[in-house]
């Protein structure tokens, strides 16, 4: 085990382009990762207060209200099964309620480490951060003095999150942290392997989320700004239940991509596309938020039921993401153009959003929603700024903008945002807008300084 504590950080991100289409291996998403991130501290913890036998894991998120989290680690006879994490919830002093991505991460990453070194023993201390724009503005933020991260003042399950992948950065960031901390080679400069982390992490969440998704969000908490190509979902459905004989076994062989017969396939093509320098990405939260799973379902049920018209449609909308694709690259070779020479890129945009629209109507699910419209329509029809869509999934969460990489027109945005409301026929309204400090950036999983936390700790 390390002797010494050891931090992680990953990023957000913000599928601009492909949203559902990247669900089919047959179609790509535009993938941006964030300069907003989870971090994850470990440590070494010296507990002598809990009457516990064994090995003992604390996790605590102290940005939050009753966010302490008490694990109790302990390995199966069997080489190839998985060791056990149990939430104890016996000992006063910490959070009862259930953190479903944590103790499914620390099961799937401890068990994975079981069946390469052996060694998980000892009592752990995890402590969990984040930046301020994964959260709405109705969260009550409270700038600590002397540190970057925020008290929030509420219960985790009241925090409202502003739609920027936290589940997908946070497995990926305590992933990374659990497998540099139980290295034998860690050090501060140690590379971190990219790939082991990517293969886990996405067994970890597929698990934790109770499906197999496309996995673009963590591919971006991995790698950062990438194209992105899924995965075929039966990878992951032969590791089986955690419960099942031989989990450990089959965990390995799948992160380690040793099963012949289920070889990953991903495509992650991270310097694929880049942002121009003379244009930044900006989201605007307007604190509503969806329910990404159940949009999903719908959505997939009716390419199932109208396969041909929803085939067309997705064709049409691959083709408009290859577009934008090229167009981000011509104008990325073209730097110091004047701000004209976005007009096509804004039509192209415009294109976009006319085909989620009408994937909106035929599925009747409120993928650019009419409140969500009116505010891009109201955004994009300031002077610098590009285009915006309803990222991913769409629905009611942040929305992306592309404007001009200009102060004056970010302020001017932000100022006429200021008291901005709208609604519409269904009874959904926006009353609470604001333009989120969270930029673009490319950068995915990496090492942290460990100090940069004291006043947390």
């Amino acid at each position: 085990m390390s002797p010494s504590a050891v931090a992680i950080s990953a990023p957000g991100k913000v599928l601009f382009a492909g949203g559902f289409l990247v669900l089919d291996r047959k179609h790509t998403g535009l993938v941006f990762g964030l300069n907003a991130r989870i971090h994850v501290r470990i440590e070494p913890w010296e507990q002598t207060l809990l009457e516990l036998t064994g090995d003992c894991i604390l996790v605590q998120s102290p940005q939050f209200l009753d966010a302490r989290w008490l694990y109790k680690v302990s390995q199966t006879n069997s080489d190839e099964g998985c060791v056990l994490v149990e939430q104890v919830q016996s000992e006063v002093g910490f959070t009862t309620s259930a953190n479903k991505f944590v103790e499914t991460t620390l099961r799937y990453v401890l068990t994975y480490i079981s069946q390469t070194t052996k060694d998980v023993g000892g009592n752990v201390q995890i402590s969990i951060l984040a930046d301020d724009d994964y959260y709405s503005q109705s969260t009550q933020i409270i700038q600590r003095s002397g540190t970057a991260f925020s008290n929030f003042g509420v219960n985790l399950s009241e925090a409202h999150k502003t739609g920027l992948g936290s589940s997908a950065a946070l497995v990926t960031s305590l992933a990374g942290a659990l497998l540099a901390h139980y290295s034998s080679k860690s050090s501060a400069d140690a590379a971190l392997p990219h790939h082991t982390i990517h293969n886990l992490a996405q067994a970890a969440h597929c698990a934790a989320q109770g499906k197999v998704g496309s996995g673009f969000d963590v591919a971006a908490a991995v790698f950062g700004s990438c194209l992105y190509r899924r995965f075929s979902p039966t990878i992951l459905e032969a590791i089986g239940e955690h419960t099942s004989p031989g989990f450990g076994k089959q965990l390995r062989l799948c992160v380690d991509d040793l099963d012949l017969e289920r070889k990953w396939d991903v495509e992650v093509a991270s310097h694929a596309v880049k942002i121009p320098d003379s244009l930044i990405l900006v989201m605007c939260d307007v604190d509503c938020g969806s329910e990404t799973p159940g949009m999903v379902r719908k959505v997939l049920q009716w390419h199932k039921e109208k396969s041909d018209e929803a085939s067309l449609l997705w064709i049409a909308l691959q083709k408009g993401q290859e577009e934008l694709c090229q167009e981000l690259r011509r104008l990325a070779e073209v730097e110091g153009i004047g701000e004209h020479g976005f007009k096509d890129l804004g039509d192209i945009i415009l294109t976009i959003r006319s085909l989620v629209r009408e994937m909106s109507t035929k599925s009747e699910v409120p993928v650019e929603p009419p409140v969500i419209s009116e505010l891009l329509d109201y955004c994009t029809s300031f002077s610098g700024v590009v285009g915006g869509v309803a990222p991913g999934a769409g629905g009611y969460d942040a929305v992306a903008l592309l404007v001009k990489n200009d102060e004056e027109v970010i302020q001017e945005l932000r100022d006429r945002l200021n008291g901005w409301k709208c609604s519409d026929d269904s009874g959904a309204s926006i009353g609470n807008v604001r333009l989120l400090g969270v930029k673009q950036a490319n950068e995915g999983i990496r090492r942290e300084e460990v100090n940069q936390y004291s006043g947390w700790l």
